[in-house]
């Protein structure tokens, strides 16, 4: 999977992409906030949690913790790149619960540890 790819690619119509776009919205609003989960995001879009999965059920393979996950590793993965932070504010602002934990999801997504993208960007500063 490619660090930076848009994650609205996977809707098929303007209604969907609209909602994924919502989505990700509200996960980047909250992106620190390691509570962060489907009921959380329901309230935000004003809709019941069974019509959250519904939708993005229908839009995405993946399920809503999926979505949240991979969007935040993405985003930290931009943060990265900017070399502007070292990993462990990085886990932070993401809202990852630990740098361990971070490490593993980062690794598990993109096949490469935090530290092996930030030297693969070619970005110094960041430890």
């Amino acid at each position: 999977s490619v660090p930076l790819l848009h994650i609205a690619t996977v809707a098929e119509n303007k209604a969907d992409e609209q909602f994924l776009e919502q989505l990700k919205a509200i996960i980047l609003q909250h992106l620190d906030n390691p509570q962060l989960d489907g009921e959380f995001i329901a309230d935000a879009l004003n809709i019941s949690r069974p019509t959250l999965y519904r939708k993005i059920k229908a839009v995405s393979e993946l399920t809503i913790h999926e979505l949240i996950n991979l969007t935040r590793l993405k985003k930290a993965a931009e943060l990265l790149a900017e070399g502007k932070y070292r990993v462990f504010e990085v886990s932070y602002i993401t809202g990852f619960s630990s740098p361990n934990h971070f490490n593993r999801s980062f690794f598990k997504q993109f096949g490469v540890s935090p530290t092996g993208y930030v030297k693969k960007s070619g970005k110094s500063g960041a430890q």
